[in-house]
């Protein structure tokens, strides 16, 4: 099943903005469920991640964000959520969060989720690293390491790489978890399609002659605009902070104000249509180039275009974060940031940028916003455990059918 990224982008009535934000900020999802889940987001199958935040546009005002990262349809999803919210409290918290948005008055759950589907937006461009894998395989190819590495871990028997084999085969067909699903669950694909291979391929062939077209006739302009150096907002800082390392994964809201003008604002278009492409036909194998670490990333445009929000869910600090993104993939940042206002020198939208290490990091710092709430369905397990735990089960399926050898022994 494939994944869905969107996320809900709701108008906050003018002076609500407090009211919205003291509902959030008194919630506690830090990754984990509290104890009292009001968005049911533990009992919502489909979901993988979710947050929500505010921020202040100084020219449209305050704006309620709600982020999802799930399997499958929005509109099923959507409508799973509100089925728990009926059940919960006849979805009297939803209402009253959702009431204080413009056009809409809180009357009912229906027209709540005519709102939500009216104020959708996709992205522009995304990143999935378990790609193919429902939150409910990723339970399951856990189990299965769990077991495995019960069977053969510290105090077990040394023994011959064909017992070991026959110790977890076993081992799972003995554990009450995983005896009836290890050995039977849907291969996850190879990867996309040949009609989505061919769209990707003609997606990077037209936007690349429009983003070569475009980035000369920008060059001038990216190359004069004013570089903020100012260093973050140390108060601010701190804020953000609290909402950081509760768990080995993090999350990073930003919002960046990007220059407006026709030719620029097409520019990004065409570059955003390259790093779709590029992401559909390179980075399936559960990374992003050399990075290992990212679960989610997604751009969206909003407001018109004129400002780019950034969302990702990925293991480690936020300065671990940072410094591959830096080291490992700048050419990528700089691509997709490159005219966001105040944005570090580049050149050709490629080039410098968030090559430069300290100055990007002080800015994508300074259009960070806190997510007040941020849900994780497996806190537990980072990109590269899911990754780990998908290769070993698969491996484990082929040495079951007689197509495969002992080698997945190095994955446990």
């Amino acid at each position: 099943m494939k994944q869905t990224i969107f996320t809900i982008v709701s108008p906050i009535r003018s002076g609500w903005q407090g009211e919205v934000q003291a509902m959030l900020a008194a919630l506690d999802y830090r990754g984990t469920l509290p104890a009292a889940d009001v968005f049911g987001f533990g009992e919502a199958e489909m979901l993988h991640f979710a947050s929500l935040f505010l921020y202040d546009d100084p020219e449209d005002g305050w704006f309620l964000v709600f982020e999802n990262n799930i399997d499958g349809e929005i509109e099923a999803y959507l409508d799973r959520l509100l089925e728990i919210a009926q059940e919960k409290d006849g979805g009297r918290f939803l209402l009253r969060l959702f009431g204080h948005c413009q056009g809409f008055f809180g009357n009912d759950l229906k027209e709540l989720r005519g709102q939500w589907l009216a104020q959708v937006h996709r992205p522009a461009a995304g990143f999935v690293s378990a790609v193919g894998l429902t939150r409910q395989r990723i339970f399951q190819d856990a189990a299965v390491y769990r077991v495995a590495d019960a069977a053969l871990g510290s105090g077990a028997p040394k023994l011959s790489d064909e017992e070991a084999q026959a110790a977890v085969f076993n081992a799972l067909d003995a554990d009450p978890e995983t005896r009836d699903v290890w050995s039977s669950l849907p291969d996850r694909g190879e990867g996309p399609g040949l009609i989505e291979r061919a769209r990707a391929y003609l997606s990077i062939a037209l936007n690349g002659l429009g983003f070569i077209f475009l980035a000369l006739i920008n060059l001038i302009p990216e190359r004069i605009a004013r570089q903020d150096n100012e260093r973050p907002d140390p108060s601010m800082v701190d804020w953000q902070k609290q909402y950081e390392d509760h768990l080995p994964t993090n999350h990073m809201t930003s919002v960046v104000h990007l220059h407006w003008d026709a030719a620029r604002h097409a520019a990004k278009l065409c570059a955003f249509g390259l790093l779709r492409g590029r992401v559909t036909l390179k980075h399936t194998d559960g990374k992003l180039g050399p990075i290992e670490t990212i679960h989610f990333a997604h751009w969206s445009m909003l407001n018109q275009g004129r400002r780019l929000l950034f969302v990702s869910n990925y293991g480690g600090s936020w300065d671990s974060y940072l410094d591959d993104f830096t080291l490992k993939a700048s050419k990528g940042l700089t691509l997709a940031w490159a005219h966001g206002i105040g944005f570090p020198k580049s050149w050709f939208m490629v080039y410098g940028g968030a090559a430069k290490g300290p100055e990007f990091i002080d800015w994508a710092r300074r259009s960070m916003v806190p997510s007040l709430v941020w849900y994780k369905a497996y806190p537990g397990l980072s990109a590269k455990n899911i990754n780990r735990n998908r290769r070993l089960r698969e491996a484990l399926v082929d040495a079951k059918a007689g197509r495969g050898d002992t080698a997945w022994l190095g994955e446990v």
